[in-house]
């Protein structure tokens, strides 16, 4: 009689376990990446949709990888400043920022010759403070 207590206890409380454990999932769910988020898609199309922005991060990029040092810095506190407008107070603008950050530098991986599209893209012209001084 002992044992089938015992084994309806450890029945009884892995179900329990179960079904907590999948209700406090679905929250941690939700609040981290359900809420806030809704519009990204359309938010960060909006984004890539401005030729500066895009340009700017496959200008850096080229640079990069052209051996050239770049001002990391400033580039983000432009960016943020540009995606600025997109955010919602839960930190969408960091998250369409990534988004962009690697859509750009995809796109510059891709392009086969980097010095004549460094040049190409006018980025000494466009973006004279790219390029760190140090």
């Amino acid at each position: 009689m002992k044992k089938l207590t015992y084994l309806t206890i450890l029945v009884f409380g892995l179900l329990l376990g179960t079904i907590t454990a999948y209700f406090t999932l679905q929250h941690v769910i939700a609040t981290r990446g359900g809420m806030g988020m809704h519009g990204f898609v359309d938010k960060a199309h909006q984004a890539l949709q401005q030729p500066e922005t895009l340009d700017m991060l496959i200008c850096s990029k080229l640079a990069m990888d052209n051996g050239k040092k770049i001002d990391n810095m400033r580039l983000n506190l432009t960016l943020n400043q540009a995606l600025q407008a997109l955010d919602n107070g839960e930190m969408r603008a960091f998250y369409i920022l990534v988004y962009v950050k690697g859509y750009a530098f995809g796109m510059a991986d891709s392009i086969a010759d980097k010095q004549a599209a460094f040049e190409q893209y006018r980025c000494k012209k466009q973006f004279p403070w790219l390029l760190s001084r140090r």
